[in-house]
């Protein structure tokens, strides 16, 4: 049963929209769906997520997601205004159902399922334009005590965990909301470097102000993992993460995925 309708959800202020997606997280989410999916995206990170002249949500990503959940029924609902963190609670208390492109880990494994893993994650660094860091490896960047930016509430995979988890290191790190934020703090010299996703943080840079004056260090991006969706213990079913599994297997194997690559020119691995 659909609780309210898309060309309505665009118009409500964030709070009525958490309101009804708690709403709809009361009904556990079962396959077949029964009721809107909600899910959460950023709409300014072309290729991925962005806005068309129309100002339709539109790339890799949505495209991805949408094609995903038509597959299995059901009516999906993407909310814009969220900042990362803020989606992993809301994922954790169920009026979130799925976050697409997780990474995994221990801790959200006890809130969230994950599904088959569908992309490789890797890591790159960012410096000021001019700046050269003898680094080589990640483990340098601890060894040489430079400050760090991160973005709050991303998982960067087990090696960068365990590189920041004692005190000492924990006080080098400093934490932005967004990747604008995370480039303000390299550009005033709050961090000498910081970490992002690749080729994300590459594409993130494009066409703003602070293209000219962050670029990726010379050290390759780093692999650190795996992707997959994040879907809520609180509002969805393990029969439900069961045929999101199939369709998105079936996704692989039949060359949707890599259509989608191919049509926003994109040069990701796919996991097997």
């Amino acid at each position: 049963m659909k609780l309210f309708q898309h060309t309505v959800l665009w118009l409500l202020p964030a709070c009525l929209l958490l309101q009804s997606s708690a709403l709809m997280a009361t009904e556990l989410l079962d396959w077949p769906c029964q009721r809107v999916v909600v899910s959460r995206s950023s709409d300014q990170m072309p290729p991925f997520s962005f806005r068309d002249p129309q100002h339709k949500l539109t790339g890799y990503r949505i495209e991805f997601i949408q094609q995903l959940f038509a597959r299995l029924g059901c009516d999906l609902e993407i909310l814009t205004d969220l900042p990362w963190k803020r989606s992993l609670m809301l994922l954790k208390e169920g009026e979130v159902d799925v976050l697409m492109n997780a990474s995994m880990s221990a801790q959200r494994a006890e809130f969230a399922w994950f599904s088959i893993p569908y992309e490789q994650e890797q890591l790159a660094l960012f410096v000021k334009a001019g700046t050269q860091l003898p680094i080589k490896e990640l483990q340098d960047i601890v060894r040489l005590g430079y400050q760090v930016g991160l973005i709050r509430g991303n998982y960067y995979g087990d090696t960068i965990n365990s590189l920041f988890q004692q005190p000492d290191t924990k006080s080098k790190i400093v934490e932005a909301i967004d990747r604008q934020s995370l480039g303000q703090l390299l550009l005033r010299d709050r961090v000498q470097l910081y970490l992002d996703y690749y080729p994300n943080g590459v594409l993130a840079l494009q066409n703003t102000a602070q293209q000219q004056l962050i670029v990726q260090h010379p050290l390759p991006p780093q692999q650190i993992g795996q992707v997959y969706f994040m879907l809520s213990r609180n509002s969805v079913s393990p029969a439900f993460v069961r045929q999101l599994n199939k369709e998105l297997s079936l996704m692989l194997q039949d060359g949707s995925i890599e259509k989608l690559r191919q049509k926003y020119a994109l040069s990701l691995q796919v996991a097997g």
